[in-house]
Formats: C-alpha cells, sequence, structure tokens
C-alpha cells in the first residue's frame, strides 16, 4: 500500500481536477468536492454542486410549495373517489411498498397500525387532535377512549369516507373537518390536551411549512400536554434507504455503477419531505413551551420501510409527568457488546437504577448503510449481487431494537430507545430506567451530540425544477477525459450549507444526510 501522503496528495490533485471539470458545465453554479480515506487506505470522494439557480424558484418559490401541496390534494381525492373499502374502519388502500410498488400486506399495515395506537394510547390523552386523518384509521380505534376527537384532512374525500363509516351521524364528541395541515384556525387555543399527525409529514413541501404545523399544533395543546409526530421519513437514513431499495430491484448481475446512479437520482430528486431529528430536538431552545422532545425508534419485528427507516417524536409541553432521570455515564455500545441477553443477565444482577448505552448497531438498518457506502467507493464490487453479499456480511453484529425493547416486558425498567443523534448508519441508544410500581416512568434526556451541523429539513419539489442530474455530470465528466478522477457519488444542493461558530465548510457539507 502506498504511503497515506502519496495517496492523500494524489486525492487532492484528483478533486482539484474533477472540481475544474464540473466547473465548466453550464448548469453548475459552484462545486466542492471531498475526498476521505477509507480505512483501507482508498481514497473516496464526493462531488457536492449548487446548479445555477433557476428563475422559477428563485421568483416563486413559495407558489412551488403550494403547488406541491395541491398536488397531493388531487393524488388523495382521487384515491378516495374510489369505491369504499369492505371494512371502512380498515381502509388501506393507497398505501404502497416502495419496494414493489403494489400495496402494502394487511398483515403489515395492522402492524404498523397497532404499533401507533398502543404509543399514542400510552400517552394518556382524553382530548385528541388528528391532522391528516385520512380515512380514519386512528380515528376509529382512539376517539373510542376519549372525550372528545377533532380530526382533519385536506381532503374531502377523507372527510365523507369517515362520516359514512359512521352512517352519516358522527358519535358524540367526534369532529371532522376538510382543511390543509397547516389551518388549525377552527380549533380553538389549549382546546386538547394531544395534538397527532402520522405518516403525513412526507407530504409537507417545506420547513416554513413543517413550522407552522408544529407551532399551531403548541397553540391548540393545553397545559402539560403532547404532540405526536409519528411515521417520519429519516433523512439521515435516506442513502441507506435509497441503496437498498434499489439494490432490491436490481438484478444480481446487474453493474453496480447503474445501481449507484439510480441511488443518486432517487436521494437528489425525492417526492417526500424527509426530515432529520434535529429539527424537533432544536425546539427545546426555539418554542418556549417544549420541555423534552423524544425521538423514538418504531416498534415492530416486521421489517418494512416504516419501521426501518421512519421514527416518531413525542414533544411534551410545559413540564414532564413522571420527571427526568438523569443518566451519569453514557457508556458506547462498543465496550461489552452485549447482545439483548447478555443485557438481561447484567440488569438481573447488578439492578442499576439507571444504564445508557450510546451506538448499538442497528440490524434493521446497518446492511442497507455498509451497501451505500460500498456504492459510493471508486472500487465498488462490479455487480449488484456482489454489493448485497458484502454488506451483509459486514453488518452481522448488528442488534435487533425490539429485543432490546421486550426487557422491558419482564424487568422493572422502562426501556427507551433513541434516534436523537441521527447516525447515518442507524445505530441508536438505549436508556434503561429501573421503575418501581406503577410509578409513572421519568423522561431521559438523550444526547444530541457530537452530531455535525445539519440542514434538517428537504425541499421535494425543488428537484422537479432543476435541470441537473448526477446523471448528466457524470456523462460531462466523462466526456471532458475525467473518467479517472470520476466521484463516488454526487450531491445536489440548493446552496451552500450554513457554518455555525465557525464550522468548516467541509464538515457542513459531510453532514447533508439526504443526498
Amino acid at each position: 500500500m502506498p504511503a497515506l501522503d502519496a495517496v492523500t496528495s494524489e486525492a487532492a490533485a484528483a478533486a482539484d481536477e474533477l472540481e475544474r471539470i464540473l466547473g465548466t458545465h453550464p448548469g453548475v453554479e459552484h462545486c466542492t468536492v471531498l475526498t476521505e480515506v477509507a480505512p483501507d487506505g482508498v481514497p473516496v470522494r464526493t462531488a457536492y454542486v449548487v446548479p445555477r439557480r433557476n428563475e422559477v424558484v428563485q421568483d416563486d418559490g413559495a407558489a412551488l410549495g403550494r403547488q406541491y401541496v395541491a398536488e397531493w390534494q388531487g393524488v388523495y381525492d382521487h384515491v378516495y373517489a374510489q369505491p369504499t373499502s369492505d371494512d371502512p374502519t380498515f381502509d388501506i388502500r393507497g398505501w404502497l411498498s416502495s419496494y414493489t410498488g403494489g400495496e402494502l400486506s394487511e398483515d403489515d399495515m395492522r402492524a404498523w397500525l397497532d404499533g401507533t395506537v398502543t404509543r399514542i394510547k400510552g400517552l394518556g390523552a382524553r382530548r385528541l387532535l388528528e391532522v391528516g386523518c385520512g380515512t380514519g384509521l386512528l380515528l376509529h380505534r382512539l376517539a373510542p377512549g376519549t372525550e372528545r376527537y377533532l380530526a382533519s384532512d385536506i381532503s374531502a374525500g377523507a372527510v365523507d369516507r369517515i362520516r359514512g363509516a359512521f352512517g352519516g351521524q358522527l358519535p358524540e364528541g367526534v369532529e371532522v373537518f376538510q382543511a390543509p395541515a397547516d389551518d388549525m384556525s377552527a380549533v380553538p387555543p389549549r382546546s386538547v390536551d394531544g395534538f397527532v399527525v402520522n405518516s403525513v409529514s412526507q407530504y409537507f413541501p417545506d420547513e416554513e411549512y413543517l413550522d407552522r404545523v408544529v407551532r399551531q399544533a403548541v397553540d391548540a395543546v393545553d397545559d402539560g400536554g403532547f404532540l405526536f409526530i409519528g411515521d417520519v421519513r429519516s433523512a439521515a437514513l435516506n442513502r441507506a434507504f435509497g441503496a437498498g431499495l434499489e439494490l432490491a430491484r436490481a438484478p444480481e448481475r446487474a453493474p453496480s455503477e447503474k445501481v449507484q446512479a439510480l441511488v443518486e437520482r432517487r436521494c437528489c430528486t425525492g417526492t417526500e419531505l424527509i426530515i432529520d431529528p434535529s429539527y424537533f430536538t432544536a425546539l427545546v431552545g426555539r418554542l418556549p413551551r417544549v420541555a423534552h422532545v423524544a425521538v423514538l425508534l418504531r416498534r415492530g419485528t416486521r421489517r418494512t420501510e416504516m419501521n426501518r427507516f421512519r421514527y416518531d417524536v413525542v414533544i411534551r409541553l410545559d413540564h414532564l409527568p413522571g420527571g427526568a432521570a438523569v443518566v451519569p455515564e453514557w457508556q458506547p455500545w462498543e465496550r461489552d457488546r452485549w447482545s439483548a441477553a447478555e443485557l438481561r443477565r447484567h440488569l438481573e444482577a447488578e439492578r442499576p437504577a439507571v444504564l445508557g448505552l450510546l451506538g448499538v448497531p442497528n440490524a434493521r438498518v446497518l446492511a442497507d448503510h455498509v451497501a451505500a457506502e460500498l456504492l459510493a467507493r471508486p472500487d465498488r464490487p462490479s455487480v449488484a449481487g456482489e454489493v448485497r453479499a458484502r454488506a451483509d456480511a459486514e453488518s452481522v453484529h448488528g442488534v435487533e431494537p425490539e429485543e432490546i425493547w421486550s426487557l422491558g416486558d419482564d424487568l422493572p425498567y422502562a426501556v427507551r430507545l433513541s434516534w436523537a443523534r441521527s447516525l447515518p448508519d442507524g445505530a441508536f441508544d438505549v436508556s434503561l430506567v429501573r421503575v418501581d410500581g406503577g410509578a409513572v416512568a421519568p423522561e431521559v434526556r438523550f444526547p444530541e451530540e457530537p452530531a455535525p451541523p445539519r440542514r434538517p429539513v428537504n425541499r421535494p419539489w425543488y428537484g422537479r425544477v432543476e435541470n441537473l442530474s448526477p446523471v448528466k455530470l457524470r456523462s460531462h465528466v466523462r466526456a471532458q477525459g475525467g473518467e479517472s478522477v470520476l466521484p463516488g457519488r454526487f450531491v445536489l444542493l440548493e446552496s451552500l450549507p450554513d457554518q455555525p461558530g465557525g464550522v468548516p465548510v467541509d464538515d457542513a457539507l459531510r453532514s447533508i444526510q439526504w443526498a
């Protein structure tokens, strides 16, 4: 292997040449190439490109956001115009798998729904507001246990479906009305105990819209209540999701470079909002009433895209019902590498009051993350099947999250799994707090550092109005004789990221997780 300084010198020269070539493309406003040397000494290049600003984006971005919302409204108006389901309380048409394009199975949807209902019921609200209620999957299961249930949806067809499921006469205490998610003007301030928006945030157009929803929800919820924002697409795991998805679709002998091109396209031109947990954890400082934010992995043993790549957020307002517990020392999982069974034996033998573990490798996600890293290397395996095989072999030490949760089923511990640090390999942090009797479990403030600065929310409509694509950029580099300096991946940006506190631009660029 050549000396490290020789490798880095060559890598720097290649990065400079790539920046020069990309700078000659008429659609490129700015480009920066970063090179990281892998543990085995191989330089891995990433090209961050800012396209020349499209005048449509510059002049009327707000209108494009409104158009995006209107398009999703049209999609669901069409879905809800179809004949009613045999079971109007479990109408799952329109819930599609990204992997197959077909509808998710009834078993997968029941498991997803049961887990969501259980988590919301555990929060204890008697007066609930649900935004984006759809055909009432949650409403039919949560409303019977409440005094008042307000629900809205942007589609008039969804509202009609719910009314029809009750024979045209809603039960006492249940109100349903049509409104977009960012319009809660019909809800009086502090009139509910809890707010729910589940599997809807991916249809928001941008961070500004998300801000309006969160702020209005806080105003609607009474003292000591909560916001539940569920089934949120994770920005940190977007590359892993894209790699796993394209590899699942690819034939065994498909060239891996073509698979990587599809991953780049998916990451750069996604049509749904993806949110980094740092958006939510930052609310503690931004909104005075926010007392605590929990970023929770979703429960369940079924390997669906919902419980592998999405998360739930519980935002507590004003105060915490069970108070707060402090973890005296967060222990890196690497130190003892406990399996769930070994952790159980430790808890039974030592009976710690509080235990915190950092960076537990996630068996649900790890192989897809490894595959994304392999695809971005210049010496990537040549075909899709080889990428899959290597990724599986390198991820055997992953821990199944549900096995950790199960420790709380028969041990006197409140178990929480957190994605607050938003690690791109899906690793999670764990707190175990000993709880005696029927006491309300205290909350735990999970570490958010050392997370790099990151832009927390994408704008899914942006990629559709720009003409530049990774495929065009790759072709341009080849046409300019730059085959030898091609990057492992391209990342398209609206602009260079902010650099708070003097953070170097290189670190800020590396923190962009969704591309």
